[in-house]
């Protein structure tokens, strides 16, 4: 079976490193993996609305056009199964959005932690 990943973030590099180090992962572990990439709330509203629900999200917080409670919102609206990943460099900030998420992962990223949250995200562990 393969999982579907929404990864959302507005820094190309960002989404480069985390999908690079996603697609060797999964690779190691012999788990089939897509991952959409989105760059703004809007074309992850978009995503969510238009495609299958995905198994996880990793979601940057601050967007150039809102913020990831909005996408967490919608994509537990669809599905609530989705689990998600909140992606940020000051955590403390949405402690009181933790509601919606899943997981915290803080910026810059730690391989060993990212990976230990993208097991848990997919419940692969």
């Amino acid at each position: 079976m393969k999982k579907k990943i929404l990864l959302i973030d507005d820094v190309a590099f960002t989404i480069e490193f985390e999908k690079e180090i996603m697609q060797a992962f999964f690779k190691e572990l012999n788990v089939d993996v897509h991952i959409d990439v989105a760059a703004t709330v809007l074309e992850a509203l978009v995503y969510i609305e238009s495609r299958e629900p995905y198994d996880a999200m990793i979601i940057d917080m601050n967007l150039p056009d809102g913020t990831g409670v909005e996408i967490a919102k919608a994509a537990l609206m669809k599905n609530k199964e989705t689990r998600l990943c909140a992606l940020t460099i000051y955590p403390s900030k949405y402690i009181d959005e933790g509601r919606f998420f899943n997981v915290f992962q803080a910026k810059p990223i730690v391989l060993e932690e990212f990976k230990e949250n993208l097991m848990y995200l997919l419940q692969l562990s």
